[in-house]
């Protein structure tokens, strides 16, 4: 999938896939993070599995046809909205716009950046990896003309770094428009466990006190009864378990990270997702034809789909023009159980 050609940064090479320029990040460990620069999509992240050869733990686009169709959204960047907006439509101060479906789509899902050409940002990291993560930036413009229904003006850059176990994303984006505008991020990958055809013996931690509960549409419920209080979730076995599911309430760890697992219970071995805020969606694939259940989506999201039409969500979502927020998220391989 990569060429030989070589960016300015010696860890970042040059590549295709089919017409698509991508490029990949190559770690001295052998991980390696290959990425798409229509959407800044993740193709792949290949990092050592159980202290030997390097597995891919994404299962993401094999085609240039699939991800110019979207098949699934995978690792798709949900930007300037994530998961649905009802309808299309959505009211910000005082006028009503709406966002038709992307082409192909039957509905107005995940926003739209995951559609356009990003660029690579040159990185001043160019010797040797830093606190021994290589790195690449990739940064792309939302200006008011180019969607319908969206009339605001965004720029936003994502940071990935890569070690021999971690996946780090650091996604800052800031309005450089005249008005406020209605912003919020999340990201879309699916992750497989080497050695599981399917996610049906895997089991899932989600460190959350309720989930999220939707009507038909997946839209969340009006006010509090969109919050289903259970306790944190997992270990919750996967076998018989059709989840799209956004868990919400969040419990971090003492260093301030929320970490999403799914696991072998057979080995501990798994993926670990870390995020710093907002809430975790959960999707088994269970719609996805052959390709259901191989994979788990685990999906960082900094607010609740459907955010720019609740009044729950408006502070939330509001950026002023000069404003910029940052959302970091990331995932780590999990080493099996040692005996």
């Amino acid at each position: 999938m990569t060429s030989a050609t070589v960016c300015s940064n010696a860890y970042i090479v040059e590549g295709a896939l089919g017409a698509l320029p991508t490029v990949a990040l190559i770690h001295p460990s052998g991980a390696e993070l290959v990425v798409a620069l229509r959407g800044a999509t993740a193709l792949a992240w290949r990092a050592p599995w159980g202290g030997r050869e390097v597995r891919d733990l994404l299962d993401g686009y094999e085609a240039e046809s699939e991800l110019l169709a979207q098949e699934a959204t995978r690792s798709g960047l949900m930007f300037p909205f994530a998961n649905r907006i009802a309808a299309g439509a959505y009211t910000f101060d005082g006028a009503t716009h709406h966002v038709p479906p992307a082409p192909g789509e039957i509905g107005t899902l995940h926003g739209f950046v995951r559609l356009q050409d990003w660029d690579v940002v040159p990185d001043a990291d160019v010797d040797g990896p830093a606190n021994g993560a290589v790195s690449v930036t990739l940064a792309t413009c939302v200006r008011a003309t180019d969607v319908a229904g969206y009339p605001f003006d965004l720029e936003t850059r994502i940071r990935f770094e890569l070690t021999e176990q971690t996946l780090d994303v650091t996604w800052s984006y800031r309005n450089v428009g005249q008005v406020a505008a209605p912003v919020t991020a999340g990201w879309h990958p699916y992750f497989r466990i080497p050695g599981h055809a399917t996610i049906d013996a895997l089991e899932l931690h989600v460190p959350a006190r309720a989930t999220v509960a939707t009507d038909a549409r997946l839209i969340p419920l009006d006010g509090e009864a969109a919050r289903e209080v259970r306790g944190v979730v997992g270990p919750l076995g996967l076998a018989g378990t059709a989840l799209d599911t956004a868990f919400t309430d969040l419990v971090p760890d003492t260093d301030g990270r929320v970490r999403t697992r799914v696991l072998d219970p057979a080995t501990g071995a798994g993926v670990e997702v870390w995020q710093e805020r907002g809430n975790m969606h959960v999707y088994t694939g269970d719609g996805l034809g052959g390709r259901a259940r191989t994979s788990i989506a685990l999906e960082p999201v900094e607010s609740l789909t459907n955010a720019f039409n609740r009044p729950d969500c408006a502070q939330q979502v509001r950026l002023e023009p000069g404003e910029g927020r940052e959302f970091r998220f990331g995932a780590r391989v999990v080493a099996p159980r040692e005996g």
